[in-house]
């Protein structure tokens, strides 16, 4: 009981205190493998939300497993609940039918029965396939702090498949040059009306496992994603 009190004060105090230092612009990966009672990368299976003017404010989505790196017990099928509007919510975009649906790290904790919430630090990652059949954790990210040593594993990756590309075709000149400098990205080659942009820079999956640290992860349950 003293240790799961200690996790949920962990993981509702950790967004203010990361605010107050300076120039961290998130929890790093292992903060918030250690404020989590769920560590997974998961495929998103389908999504049920009520919603006022077009944004979630109540409902489940559910999750396939993949790779389990902190459970409390064997999962295959994880129904995440929310409700309210924040950032801090953990939502789900809808995926378009008939195309693969994306993947994420997820950073969750029990809430009641047999749901789980999103970590209100940050709940997910975005993780893209590689040309090579490769998992990696796409960066940068917002709500995610990589220390400079951390920040060496980011390498130049060539995605395919759900959340390679962007659609900037409604954003302003500016807006585009923008994006294409802070999120290392580029003109999507397949698509000749250059209206998609592509993410170029990435943390493979089995060196990000190693920023989660071992200690912060269930010790019976670690499994090396690649």
């Amino acid at each position: 009981m003293r240790k799961l009190i200690t996790l949920v004060l962990t993981a509702a105090l950790l967004p203010g205190l990361l605010a107050a230092e300076t120039g961290r612009s998130g929890p790093s990966p292992a903060e918030l493998a250690a404020s989590s009672e769920v560590v997974v990368l998961a495929r998103l299976d389908r999504a049920n939300y009520d919603k006022r003017r077009g944004f979630p404010v109540r409902g489940s989505a559910w999750v396939r497993v993949l790779v389990a790196y902190k459970v409390p017990h064997p999962m295959d099928l994880i129904r995440i609940f929310e409700e309210g509007l924040g950032e801090d919510r953990c939502y789900f975009d809808d995926a378009p039918l008939w195309q693969e649906s994306p993947r994420y790290i997820l950073f969750l904790n029990h809430k009641e029965q047999r749901s789980y919430e999103g970590n209100r630090a940050t709940c997910r990652l975005d993780v893209l396939v590689t040309r090579d059949n490769r998992y990696a954790v796409r960066w940068p990210q917002a709500g995610l702090y990589l220390s400079d040593d951390e920040l060496d594993l980011v390498q130049e990756l060539e995605f395919h498949g759900p959340g390679a590309t962007l659609d900037a075709s409604e954003m302003t000149s500016i807006r585009r040059e923008e994006t294409m400098a802070s999120y290392f990205m580029v003109e999507d080659g397949e698509d000749r009306s250059k209206a998609r942009l592509r993410y170029t820079r990435g943390i493979l999956l089995e060196d990000f496992r190693t920023l989660l640290g071992s200690e912060n992860l269930t010790s019976d349950r670690i499994q090396r994603g690649r």
